[in-house]
């Protein structure tokens, strides 16, 4: 009998520890949840103050408190706080009337730039705090290359001539696409762009785009622009090194397009706009395009 009740003594024990220890993981769980949850609300935050306000200047000027209602202020950080204090603005990009609002006075609209960055916004505020329409955030590398690729957009690939890369040439050895036309080196550059568009939707030529962004705690945190295209121009070759890529200098229309693919997709996967809606800069008319002396 004693050692029936020593056993049993023994095994409440052992029940009690594992208890506590899956309470105890329970807790660690929450707590590293809602820190997560504090950390992609400060970067919704930051993303405003640093990109966001800036551009909204026209827009500061009547909602600061000279005209119309005051959602805004002149300094960022009083801006986004009474922003945040009025309720329906923070929300996904759909149903933000920061984006979505007309207003009576035809001239008075939200230019391209300001859409972009708004979007953009709005969805890691959404995505922050858990609300309507949030663009669930992938947990691995492998599925954000995977959404990337999803959200890459033949149309947007086209308004910013990325067709135009593999044309780009070296200073000795031609164009890019001699070297690149079967996917040499990691990079599908071929003379066709629907190949190349849909070539570097895969792995591993999708890195050449973007890369993967780590947090401070070695987790997986998002997609970034890796620039490899751009950053391979200024790469120098030592002199004992043997067979160094060939030099080139990217011309600026080609740097503007690679980041401007990247920058616009980005913000497309953010916003949900990826088939619709998509998110590019919008060309002013000008007197060619509206024929009155051109």
């Amino acid at each position: 009998m004693r050692a029936r009740a020593f056993l049993g003594s023994c095994f409440a024990v052992v029940l009690g520890w594992g208890a506590l220890a899956t309470a105890c993981g329970g807790t660690a769980s929450d707590d590293e949840a809602a820190a997560q949850r504090e950390r992609d609300r400060q970067q919704a935050k930051d993303y405003y103050v640093q990109r966001v306000h800036p551009t909204l200047t026209n827009c500061v000027g009547c909602h600061g408190g000279t005209a119309g209602p005051r959602i805004m202020a002149a300094a960022a950080e009083e801006s986004y706080a009474t922003i945040e204090r009025t309720a329906g603005l923070i929300a996904a990009p759909r149903n933000s009337p920061l984006i979505q609002y007309q207003h009576k006075d035809p001239a008075i609209a939200v230019g391209a730039d300001q859409r972009n960055v708004l979007t953009q916004w709005l969805s890691l505020e959404a995505t922050a705090r858990g609300l309507e329409g949030a663009i669930e955030k992938p947990k691995t590398v492998t599925d954000a290359y995977k959404q990337f690729a999803e959200c890459m957009n033949f149309d947007v690939w086209t308004f910013y001539r990325m067709g135009d890369l593999p044309f780009t040439q070296t200073d000795r050895e031609g164009p890019c696409l001699g070297c690149h036309s079967t996917g040499q080196g990691s990079a599908w550059l071929s003379a066709g762009a629907r190949e190349t568009f849909d070539k570097t939707r895969s792995f591993p030529y999708i890195q050449k785009l973007v890369v993967g962004k780590l947090d401070e705690r070695g987790s997986f945190e998002g997609l970034v622009a890796s620039g490899r295209f751009i950053e391979k121009a200024n790469e120098q070759c030592p002199k004992e090194a043997v067979g160094c890529h060939p030099t080139y200098g990217l011309p600026p229309n080609i740097t503007n397009a690679i980041e401007g693919f990247v920058d616009t997709t980005l913000q497309n996967l953010a916003g949900g706009t990826c088939n619709s809606g998509i998110v590019v800069p919008q060309r002013e008319a000008g007197p060619t395009d509206g024929g009155d002396g051109g």
